[in-house]
């Protein structure tokens, strides 16, 4: 049986390697966002959709989406706290 939690969590530093320190949060970890450099600005969507690749690249549901986003959440905090 798969541990899902360890799963989510690979996921997200997965997420987090891809976007090569270009994240963070805004607003108290509730929206994330990420630099775009073919644009040279910051979105908030993108980040969406690198969460929803990475989920399928793992064969995750759609649903699980939301998990992994609140790992990457928790990680980008624990590594803001250092």
């Amino acid at each position: 049986m798969v541990n899902f939690d360890k799963l989510y969590k690979k996921v997200a530093l997965q997420v987090i390697e891809r976007c090569h320190g270009g994240i963070k949060i805004k607003k108290h970890g509730k929206i994330i966002e990420m630099y775009d450099p073919a644009k040279h600005i910051w979105s908030t969507g993108l980040v969406g959709l690198v969460i929803k690749e990475e989920c399928m690249n793992a064969n995750l549901r759609d649903w699980e989406i939301s998990s992994v986003r609140g790992y990457v959440i928790q990680e980008l905090l624990a590594k803001s706290n250092t």
